[in-house]
């Protein structure tokens, strides 16, 4: 990781800006967004495998503390904000020097300009930030476009409208390992329609990339997986933004695939639905997948997915404790982050969701009704970015647990 010197010596002249080329600037922004709008945290999941470029710990944490040093100090922001302030107020002189094939990348210049300004300015005028997601994928990516919202007067009930890791590093693990999560060849060809349902969806990050998954976006094909996908979450403002972001990522999509994906949004009480009779579409039909990244952060929301998974996970046609799934096995996948604040949180998912070795042991034999239990468990660690820090108190590295949960007999 590349240790960065100050914008004041970096960056080129404001009084020359007319002077650089379209690449160099754009070069110059990109270098302030490492400062002052890092990558989501806690994403890039660790290879351990030697010889992959990894860097050392020591090496890592010099970096972030040099570029914490830049980013806190106070003269070095205003030189910055300055020098954005003085590109997007020449956005019509580098418009007007833009041939009609070089005009797109002079308008998202200036677009990204005027976004770092906002983020560099301070919270209270940073309104909206666009982030872009790229999952690679063998024969593509992905890409998702996405807003992020500030909080409403410190709401802490709209964090939703805002993107966080555990969504990023669900949505990888989406485009990277499409089998876990039930999204095989074998579905494509039966043409049976998945239905998906996002827990607390956001910013719509991994329902977007489930869609473009299940149109075929990775293998730059017009063949469509089928699917049904329902995102949620609870918070006018953060459905609001949900809708925007879906919109924005799927609707010419889903209208190029004949409708065969099909993706929407809807309010869900997590607190109120297990306790409704009569449920109304699209909660009617159960859910062959359920999906939720970091939702757990109160000590009772454990108990209300739960008891909203029981009544929308579809039930196994044949009994099986088998993390592995085929097209008809439904799963509920949930990704969190080992926050060192949130431990009674985190322990409250298995106290709810209790390991499928127990009912293979023997303890609930008595009982033929299927009951949701963790079929399998992996901690995935990915490198810390900003004030992420894992569960054991290291600085340069952030842990997440996978579970995947299924009926159990």
């Amino acid at each position: 990781m590349t240790v960065l010197i100050s914008p004041t010596a970096h960056l080129p002249p404001i009084g020359r800006l007319g002077s650089h080329s379209t690449e160099q600037l754009a070069a110059a922004i990109c270098y302030l967004r490492q400062i002052y709008n890092p990558e989501v945290r806690g994403i890039r999941r660790v290879n351990k495998k030697p010889g992959n470029g990894h860097v050392p710990a020591v090496q890592r944490a010099a970096a972030e503390t040099n570029i914490d040093a830049i980013r806190s100090d106070v003269f070095e922001r205003a030189y910055s904000i300055r020098w954005l302030t003085s590109l997007v107020s020449q956005a019509h002189c580098i418009l007007e020097m833009a041939s009609d094939d070089d005009m797109p990348r002079h308008e998202a210049l200036v677009q990204d300009a005027a976004s770092l300004l906002a983020v560099c300015a301070g919270a209270a005028s940073a309104g909206t930030l666009t982030r872009n997601f790229y999952f690679p994928y063998t024969n593509g990516v992905i890409e998702v476009h996405l807003t992020d919202a500030p909080l409403e007067n410190h709401d802490y009930g709209t964090v939703g409208t805002q993107t966080w890791g555990s969504a990023c590093l669900l949505s990888e693990m989406l485009v990277d390992e499409p089998y876990t999560f039930g999204l095989s060849p074998t579905r494509r060809a039966s043409c049976t329609r998945l239905r998906a349902l996002e827990l607390g969806a956001g910013t719509g990050l991994v329902s977007s990339t489930l869609a473009r998954l299940c149109m075929g976006d990775i293998t730059q094909d017009t063949t469509s997986t089928p699917a049904e996908i329902i995102a949620t979450d609870l918070h006018p403002s953060v459905l609001t933004n949900l809708r925007n972001n879906i919109e924005a990522n799927c609707a010419a999509q889903t209208a190029s695939t004949n409708a065969s994906v099909s993706v929407s949004c809807a309010r869900l009480d997590w607190s109120q639905f297990p306790l409704t009779n009569h449920v109304d579409p699209p909660f009617d039909k159960p859910f062959d997948l359920i999906l939720g990244a970091d939702i757990v952060y109160e000590a009772e929301h454990a108990t209300w997915i739960k008891a909203c998974v029981e009544k929308l996970l579809k039930k196994p046609s044949s009994d099986t404790c088998s993390p592995f799934p085929s097209t008809s096995s439904p799963r509920f996948h949930l990704v969190v982050p080992l926050r060192p604040t949130h431990v009674l949180e985190c322990s409250s998912i298995e106290e709810v969701f209790p390991p499928a070795s127990r009912k293979a042991a023997g303890e609930t034999q008595a009982s033929i009704t299927p009951a949701l239990a963790v079929l399998s468990k992996d901690v995935i660690v990915c490198e810390a970015h900003g004030d992420v820090r894992s569960r054991s108190g290291g600085s340069d590295e952030v842990e997440y647990v996978h579970y995947i949960i299924g009926w159990c007999v």
